[in-house]
């Protein structure tokens, strides 16, 4: 036998083999009375009534909340529209008004109010409906077309053209330019009246409406602004000569050149005669010269010891004659002392000299005796005087040179091309 065995053997209070069932903590009864529930008491009837209650009011309270503010506004919205397209605009606006009372924050129906009170009349109310609108949408091209237009019948151009400008321009409709026009003939802004009907010969696709607007600039003394109108005419109407004669009228008016035989291009062409034609090609368009001479180019010249071959016209070409120069057989350089040429934009020997024009010169040297030579702006022609007057703005000699480049050729085997006097 185990010493151990028989250790426990002798002393069972020391070495038990089960604890008592007192020393656990808790009995069999107690352990029975800890598993039972403790039963609840039933809750009153009236619990569930307070309770369903609730959820009907709740039920009902958003219903009716939710008809005032979608449904009925809705109503409301929809029967306003159905007066607004019949042009009953009293009615259609006291509808509008019931839909933004329900629902301020529905602001697209401002515009609608808006017209609907200009169209019966109450102006100042309409401005301040169109004011309010154009606060939620700036850019509203149409709403300051209108306030605009309510403006302007108020006589407040200030802010009356102001707003037609911006809303025409957001627009980009010729209609709303007339409206601005319109305006501004009105109140006697003839810049504004100018820009306007500009636009209006730039967007209006049809010929005579594009026609009427080039009149009427016509008449306000808009005589670069009609020719450009004149111009879109005959785009759209190429057939149509009015367009052509409205474009010579303007002309007339600038002091520029009507007759494409007395145009000025520099570098290109004067009249008929264009740089780089061969002489076959000047006979057929001014005929024979009268006078041929052939000299060696002088000077400093990188054309130096090339022959050239000048050609004059002047008793068959009364009043408009030409000298042609011609190295290798092809036009040079072309000269006249006819103030009838001009430039496209009016420049030629009667007004060269004047102050106003300075600018449209590249510079102006003066030398010796009175004599003056000026390059025109881009190059391609100059202007020749001699014995200036007292003021500087005439002279007794001109002439004129369309060339090449920034200059012309100096002189020819001995005497000068830039002669006067020849």
């Amino acid at each position: 036998m185990d010493l151990t065995e028989n250790n426990c053997a002798g002393n069972q209070e020391k070495c038990p083999e089960t604890v008592p069932e007192e020393q656990t903590g808790m009995t069999k009864e107690e352990q029975e009375w800890g598993l039972k529930k403790e039963p609840r008491p039933p809750l009153p009837r009236y619990v569930f009534g307070v309770i369903a209650a609730l959820i009907l009011i709740i039920f009902l309270g958003g219903s009716l909340w939710y008809y005032r503010t979608s449904v009925l506004p809705e109503k409301y919205y929809q029967r306003a529209s159905s007066h607004f397209k019949l042009e009953e605009y009293s009615e259609a606006y006291l509808l509008y008004e019931k839909v933004l009372k329900l629902r301020p924050e529905r602001k697209n129906i401002l515009y609608q109010m808006a017209f609907c009170l200009e169209k019966t009349g109450r102006t100042d109310e309409a401005i301040t409906r169109y004011e309010e609108h154009l606060k939620t949408i700036p850019g509203d091209g149409k709403a300051l077309l209108r306030m605009g237009w309510l403006y302007t019948q108020k006589n407040d151009t200030g802010k009356g053209l102001a707003a037609l400008k911006e809303g025409a321009a957001k627009l980009k409709d010729p209609y709303a330019w007339a409206l601005v026009s319109e305006a501004a003939i009105k109140s006697k802004d003839s810049g504004t009246a100018v820009e306007a009907l500009l636009k209006q010969t730039e967007l209006f696709r049809e010929p005579e409406q594009v026609l009427t607007c080039s009149k009427m600039l016509m008449g306000l003394g808009a005589w670069k602004e009609a020719l450009k109108g004149y111009g879109r005419f005959s785009e759209l109407a190429p057939e149509d000569k009015r367009g052509e004669h409205g474009a010579n009228a303007a002309k007339a008016m600038l002091g520029w050149p009507t007759d494409q035989r007395l145009v000025i291009r520099p570098g290109r062409s004067i009249g008929p005669v264009e740089i780089g034609d061969t002489k076959d090609a000047v006979k057929g368009k001014l005929g024979a010269p009268e006078a041929k001479e052939f000299r060696k180019v002088g000077g400093k010249s990188i054309l130096s010891d090339d022959t050239a071959e000048i050609w004059t016209y002047s008793r068959t070409m009364p009043g408009r004659g030409l000298r042609v120069i011609f190295i290798n057989g092809k036009v040079r350089e072309a000269e006249a002392r006819s103030g009838e040429y001009k430039t496209e934009t009016g420049l030629g020997l009667t007004n060269f000299l004047l102050p106003k024009n300075s600018s449209r010169l590249e510079w102006r040297k003066e030398g010796e005796d009175k004599a003056v030579v000026c390059l025109a702006k881009g190059g391609g022609l100059t202007f020749y005087a001699a014995g200036l007057n007292s003021s500087g703005t005439d002279a007794k000699y001109k002439k004129l040179r369309v060339h090449k480049g920034n200059s012309s050729i100096d002189s020819v085997e001995g005497f000068s091309l830039l002669n006067l006097f020849n």
